[in-house]
């Protein structure tokens, strides 16, 4: 398991500063008002995308192992097309949607969605390297179409990220529909009513924490577009881009974790495989934030202009929260994996409530600084709700939290490995 674990992080990493060279491709050639455009849009179609995971989402990883995959792909394709087109159109009423991309957020939902059902069904089977392959393809995919966009058509506006977009997802369902059709046998659908009941029933408690995480996330876009301006959007929006890429660690570890645990019944193994990962987690992310914001401001408006001087002052503000929410990150795949998701839920519930209060109240009167102190007590108030409840539910003294030299031992092994190349990146 650790050496999948790696190898996602390796994975991630490659993706990560992909993305990366986007956010600055963007900064650059775009400017921070169409960056806010853009963020807008992506808001968009992540916010239909959990409408979908009511059936074509994480519930499926628990699921594949334990249900004809036939029963659960037919309804998740259907669903996907629906949740796209309805979602859409109440993001349009509500003026959700930047004016002139509703067509575009519909059909981009479309090919997320279906490229979503697609990869969970790829971690539903443990298949993680095709898992990895088919999501750093996309971000190429993405990279590769932008950058001839702007350097040789010369085409410098929202539509080239958008032309990009139509040109990555589609590519990437194709390739993990080609990655699940070999295993995928047509079935009866007879009988099949159980299989939905179940798929709302554990679909709908987990979508529900992930609508209330995305909001933890994305709520202040809404909040700084009210109370400041577009361009503010897009110089926060690259700021929480770079601070949730230091999650690429606690990020890879809960989704093998995830599967590895939804494929085991053995809840002892879980809670330690558990707690060993959110120690491993909490110090390397802990180490990475703490290089990154030794840098000075001047190095952020070096890399992506002078647009986004402010782009350090927003991460510093986020700080807490991205250390403790790397501990959330870990912790919540065991929930899911032993089928409680309801604990998550309810974690992020807590989060949403802070949010809420933090940017009526903080973003008004301190800008960026309190959209990322507000998104840091948010972070924090979820992550403590769920060390208590995981606590309490693993029996943990004080010791079961510090760091052991085994496992720090057995990280640095494995990463030897990688570097040796025993363990093939996929």
């Amino acid at each position: 398991m650790f050496k999948k674990i790696i190898a996602t992080i390796g994975t991630r990493l490659i993706t990560a500063i992909i993305t990366l060279a986007l956010v600055v491709l963007n900064a650059h050639y775009l400017g921070a008002k169409n960056v806010g455009t853009i963020s807008l849009i992506i808001l968009a179609i992540t916010i239909n995308q959990l409408v979908n995971n009511f059936v074509g989402g994480p519930a499926l990883v628990y699921l594949v192992p334990r249900t004809d995959l036939w029963k659960l792909f037919v309804p998740s394709y259907l669903w996907a097309l629906v949740s796209s087109f309805a979602g859409s159109v109440i993001m349009e009423l509500l003026h959700l949607i930047p004016e002139g991309f509703f067509i575009h957020v519909m059909i981009l939902s479309f090919f997320l969605a279906l490229f979503f059902v697609n990869t969970m069904i790829l971690m539903g089977q443990e298949r993680i390297p095709s898992y990895n392959l088919v999501s750093l393809l996309q971000v190429i995919v993405l990279m590769i179409v932008l950058t001839g966009l702007i350097f040789i058509v010369k085409r410098r506006d929202v539509m080239a990220y958008i032309t990009g977009l139509y040109c990555s997802y589609s590519f990437a369902f194709l390739l993990s529909f080609f990655m699940v059709l070999p295993k995928l046998k047509r079935a009866p659908l007879k009988g099949s009513m159980p299989v939905l009941k179940e798929i709302f029933r554990y679909g709908t408690v987990m979508q529900f924490g992930n609508i209330f995480q995305l909001f933890n996330y994305r709520l202040s876009y809404y909040f700084i577009e009210t109370f400041l301006n577009r361009a503010t959007v897009g110089v926060y929006s690259v700021g929480v881009q770079l601070s949730e890429g230091i999650w690429l660690i606690s990020r890879s570890i809960s989704m093998v974790q995830y599967s590895r645990i939804s494929n085991d019944n053995d809840r002892a193994y879980a809670i330690r495989l558990t707690l060993s990962l959110v120690r491993i987690s909490f110090i390397v992310t802990f180490l990475v934030l703490g290089f990154i914001l030794l840098l000075p401001s001047a190095f952020f408006t070096f890399i992506f202009g002078p647009e986004f001087h402010y782009v350090k002052l927003t991460m510093v503000s986020l700080a807490a929260g991205i250390l403790t929410l790397s501990v959330s990150i870990t912790i919540s795949p065991f929930f899911s994996g032993i089928g409680k998701p309801h604990h998550n839920t309810v974690s992020s519930a807590i989060g949403l409530v802070f949010t809420i209060v933090g940017g009526y109240v903080l973003i008004p009167k301190i800008g960026l600084i309190g959209a990322g102190v507000s998104a840091s007590i948010s972070y924090t108030m979820a992550t403590i709700y769920q060390v208590i409840v995981f606590a309490r539910f693993a029996r943990l003294r004080m010791k079961d939290l510090m760091v052991t030299r085994a496992e720090i031992s057995m990280l640095r092994t494995e990463i030897k490995k990688v570097m040796k190349k025993e363990i093939p990146l996929p």
